[in-house]
């Protein structure tokens, strides 16, 4: 996979700054937040300068005795402020910490190969930094850097990255001034499929940037859904939100495989692929749970869609909850462990309950408009050749843009009869203007006929009437997803808490 670099001037090849690239160094020798260097940047040290001490202290005695007084002076210095500022005591045990980071931090750099004499600006920096100009690199001194990153230290104590990696386009950083979190279980059931689908279209419809952590299940489905809300048919003055996916390992080591399509999508649809940790750092199962501090603090409010009561959703609502950020959650079954996490977190008063898709949009109104995207400081779309004749669905199935059927191509299908000015919603004058496909048209059919004999429709009956009925070989639960999502979008249909899917204009 790759990706044009930034058209930013701080983001073009072979120009990332000193402070920025002595912090990418700095964040891949520590491997990862790490409190002694959060506390060393807290005193006050430069972080060129931290950079060049650090990388003079090659020969740190390994004896007890005397460490302290190894350690360079300056950086004792600063280590000792950041204590004292924490309102801490300094006890010989921390500055033991300090010589034993400083250690372990040279162990990664000496396998790198860079020393106090590398130049910050040299080409054999910058190739690394930029994985071969493929990634942009930014800190909190860039403007594109998402503020409310800073909470971490003033807020929870924790540190914030260093800097960020990123492919795409950087803009989607801080193009919203108000970023929803969508999460919950890899192992979402249909019903979890459903929602999150539906949240990230909702989200994304309303202007928003939708940030999750490019997982399978719920994670996958909500950047599908804003990648198909922008594929839907704009009007002139819609807003059209993006996604972020903030990954666990380096941008050179992202997974799974089987969402590589959705992780091209996501740049091509404006958005961002984001990791703290250096281009081939693995995704070790310990970097999950750090992760999603990053996933929460960059968010205005978290919703959770469907989660075990032990889970990386449950951990991400944590981390929100302590950042002071507002967390919502959908209920379920209550017989089902799938939705324990969300009932719990319901039952506690640790989030506020949604539900129905019109309280998420209550919640995350008003909605915006993205600002525009300007040339001369801000990154194009990546260019991926494997895909720039495709439309894409969230089974990974590529779609020539020039599909002759219309059962193939994306659920909505088009508003030509419809002028700017006329809204989509459920009054049947305006419906009439809809033009459905094959599949939504079969859907509308077998929830109208469950109706009427007193039946449950649900997606997962849906499904089931899908593959029976032998329309296609077979029909991935994200199709039903994508299709019913289409559905409430036009105003044809809602779902009821329990995932009981109802016509408006039966």
């Amino acid at each position: 996979m790759t990706a044009n670099p930034s058209n930013d001037l701080e983001l073009q090849p072979g120009s990332v700054q000193e402070g920025t690239m002595a912090r990418a160094l700095l964040s891949h020798c520590c491997d990862g937040p790490d409190p002694v260097m959060h506390t060393l940047l807290t005193g006050g040290m430069d972080v060129v300068m931290l950079w060049s001490l650090f990388a003079d202290c090659d020969r740190l005695p390994t004896e007890d005795s005397g460490q302290e007084r190894a350690v360079p002076e300056e950086l004792r210095a600063a280590f000792i402020r950041g204590i004292e500022m924490g309102h801490r005591s300094v006890t010989e045990q921390s500055l033991k910490r300090l010589h034993a980071a400083l250690t372990r931090w040279s162990i990664r750099r000496r396998l790198l190969g860079f020393d106090s004499t590398t130049d910050l600006r040299s080409d054999k920096a910058q190739d690394w930094a930029t994985a071969q100009h493929s990634m942009w690199v930014i800190s909190p001194e860039s403007r594109f850097w998402p503020r409310r990153l800073h909470d971490l230290p003033h807020t929870v104590g924790w540190s914030s990255p260093l800097c960020l990696w990123g492919q795409g386009s950087v803009s989607a950083m801080t193009r919203c001034d108000c970023p929803v979190a969508v999460v919950g279980s890899r192992q979402s059931n249909d019903y979890g499929r459903h929602l999150a689908t539906q949240a990230g279209r909702t989200l994304a419809a309303l202007g928003h940037t939708v940030i999750s952590g490019g997982a399978l299940g719920a994670d996958a489905c909500a950047h599908w859904g804003v990648i198909d809300n922008s594929q839907a048919p704009r009007l002139p003055d819609d807003m059209s939100g993006s996604a972020i996916a903030v990954f666990a390992g380096g941008l050179r080591r992202i997974g799974p495989s089987s969402n590589m399509r959705l992780f091209e999508r996501i740049m091509q649809c404006r958005g961002a692929l984001v990791s703290e940790l250096s281009p081939d750092s693995i995704p070790e199962a310990r970097r999950f749970l750090l992760r999603n501090r990053i996933i929460a603090a960059m968010s205005c409010r978290i919703i959770v869609t469907q989660a075990r009561l032990r889970s990386g959703a449950i951990n991400t609502a944590t981390w929100g909850a302590n950042l002071l950020r507002e967390v919502y959650a959908i209920p379920g079954d209550i017989d089902h462990s799938d939705s324990a996490g969300c009932n719990a977190l319901i039952r506690d008063a640790k989030a506020s309950i949604l539900t129905s898709f019109e309280d998420l949009a209550d919640v995350c109104s008003p909605g915006h408009h993205p600002p525009q995207e300007v040339s001369e400081t801000d990154v194009h779309r990546p260019y991926v050749t494997a895909i720039s004749d495709n439309t894409c669905t969230p089974d990974n199935t590529a779609i020539p843009n020039n599909a002759a059927t219309t059962d193939s191509s994306p659920e909505i299908q088009a508003h030509e009869a419809r002028t700017p000015s006329e809204p989509v919603g459920g009054d049947a004058s305006v419906n009439r203007l809809v033009r459905l496909n094959a599949k939504q048209k079969r859907a509308m059919e077998f929830i109208r006929g469950c109706h009427a004999t007193s039946k449950a429709a649900t997606a997962d009956t849906l499904l089931q009437r899908f593959n029976a009925d032998g329309l296609t070989r077979t029909v991935p639960s994200e199709e039903i997803s994508r299709i019913l999502g289409s559905l409430e979008i036009l105003g044809l249909i809602h779902q009821d808490v329990s995932g009981n899917l109802m016509t408006k204009n039966p």
